[in-house]
């Protein structure tokens, strides 16, 4: 199964209706609707026809939660419905637990992001953090873990386009935006190791 797909299913079953569009619990009508459209033109089953049979029927579940996601949160009954329903599940437990659960009260960002200094592309994930915990949108998380750790075998164009997509569903990251930076850097210094200069 391609791996961008296989991680949208790891995480699927974990994400809350605003995680899964990218959107924040407060999001307008506007908002989702923009938001669906973007999640919609990458998921929708017709332009995965070419895929194989599991990996059609993994972005098929993809799509069905999107849209049930964008159907209870468009719908204001529905979305007060929902909202009870996650006050209730996260009542009592405490921040660890929403966080431990992947979730954070309908929060689009990752609990426990960190503040400090994002990774280089190939540096040691012990050093500065991993780049996922800088990204704030779950649904770019997968592609921003890709990323590095492509760069970290020396793909360095392999990485770049898994971070497009990541800064694609997590536009106006820092973090993400310096890692684009140093790929490119690193991307050059490998053009220039391919064709020397004669």
């Amino acid at each position: 199964m391609d791996p961008s797909i296989a991680r949208w299913m790891a995480v699927i079953d974990k994400v809350s209706h605003y995680e899964l569009l990218g959107v924040r619990p407060e999001a307008g009508a506007d908002e989702l609707r923009h938001a669906y459209q973007g999640f919609a033109a990458n998921f929708h089953p017709d332009a995965h026809m070419h895929r194989s049979a599991e990996e059609r029927t993994a972005v098929n579940t993809i799509f069905k939660r999107g849209t049930e996601a964008y159907r209870v949160l468009a719908d204001p009954a529905l979305r007060a419905r929902y909202e009870e329903q996650r006050a209730g599940k996260f009542a009592g437990t405490g921040a660890a637990s929403a966080g431990a659960a992947g979730t954070s009260r309908g929060a689009s960002t990752f609990p426990g992001a960190r503040k400090g200094e994002p990774p280089k592309p190939g540096q040691s994930s012990n050093i500065a953090g991993r780049l996922e915990d800088f990204v704030r949108q779950i649904r770019a998380r997968p592609f921003a873990q890709q990323a590095e750790a492509l760069a970290k075998k020396g793909e360095h164009a392999k990485a770049k386009l898994q971070l497009k997509l990541a800064i694609s569903m997590d536009p106006g990251n820092p973090a993400l935006e310096a890692y684009m930076k140093e790929l490119d850097v690193l991307i050059q210094a490998d053009k220039k190791k391919t064709f020397p200069p004669r």
